[in-house]
């Protein structure tokens, strides 16, 4: 599988400068931690927010924190992809007989975000054990969907970025609004936010959907029918329908970039 050459080159590159990756996997997990302390100290003063607790907030930390460290590990790609136009790398990928999508994939595979990853996971089992939630066969789908619908949303996010780049060449910063700028929303249940921005990031971008939704049905909480609550995932990763598509329409407009 083409895939599979993708994953060994990048893991023998990687290998090549070994404390280069723990020292980026260390830095960007002491910033994690900061960031989960930050949140303790918040709720050792206020208790709670709304009815959401420390635990709670901790659990929505650990999903968050996961979901985005695994994008960014296997989708960089597409995060970096103005550098393949500016480059003239996005030339070469356009005339090999591999889907484009594919080739972008396995073009950046960042393996220093994996620690970050597990600090997710660890972050987000601590919280389980100490939250009493009655578990069924149908909270665990739920929580798993949960992760894979956050990938795919951020993952769609990137492809807008990505595809936008084709007309601007550059990063855009608004981007990160939606990037870096969800994820620190998404620490926090998103009803405790101004209407309208709890709307932009339930309805337009669907952040809410692998954040307060889902858990909010694991939890028991909320006032809507628990079947929303329950299905709000894969709501969730409809985004990515029209971001792809958005993506492929900007590459059919592509131009060389002359270099």
């Amino acid at each position: 599988m083409l895939y599979n050459k993708y994953v060994k080159m990048h893991t023998k590159s990687t290998m090549q400068y070994r404390s280069n990756v723990m020292m980026l996997s260390f830095s960007a997990c002491l910033i994690s931690i900061g960031e989960l302390l930050s949140i303790f100290v918040l709720f050792k003063n206020f208790k709670s927010v709304g009815y959401w607790g420390f635990y709670e907030t901790a659990l929505m930390f650990g999903i968050i924190t996961a979901v985005y460290s695994l994008t960014e590990c296997f989708a960089r790609g597409f995060d970096e992809f103005p550098s393949l136009i500016k480059n003239g790398d996005l030339d070469r990928l356009m005339v090999r007989p591999v889907n484009m999508v594919y080739q972008i994939f396995g073009s950046k595979i960042e393996f220093s975000k994996l620690l970050k990853a597990c600090l997710g996971i660890v972050v987000m089992i601590i919280a389980i054990i100490n939250l009493n939630i009655i578990w069924t066969f149908t909270k665990i789908l739920v929580l798993v969907m949960t992760v894979i619908c956050g990938c795919l949303v951020i993952w769609g996010v990137m492809l807008v970025g990505a595809g936008i780049s084709v007309f601007t060449i550059e990063n855009l910063e608004f981007i990160n609004i939606f990037t870096n700028g969800a994820k620190e929303i998404a620490y926090f249940p998103i009803n405790i936010y101004n209407k309208w921005l709890s709307r932009l990031f339930t309805f337009i971008i669907p952040v809410a959907c692998f954040n307060y939704l889902p858990l909010s049905y694991i939890m028991g909480y909320g006032s809507l029918p628990s079947v929303v609550y329950a299905l709000s995932p894969l709501f969730g990763a409809l985004f990515l329908i029209p971001c792809l598509l958005l993506f492929l329409w900007a590459l059919k407009r592509y131009q060389s970039s002359g270099t």
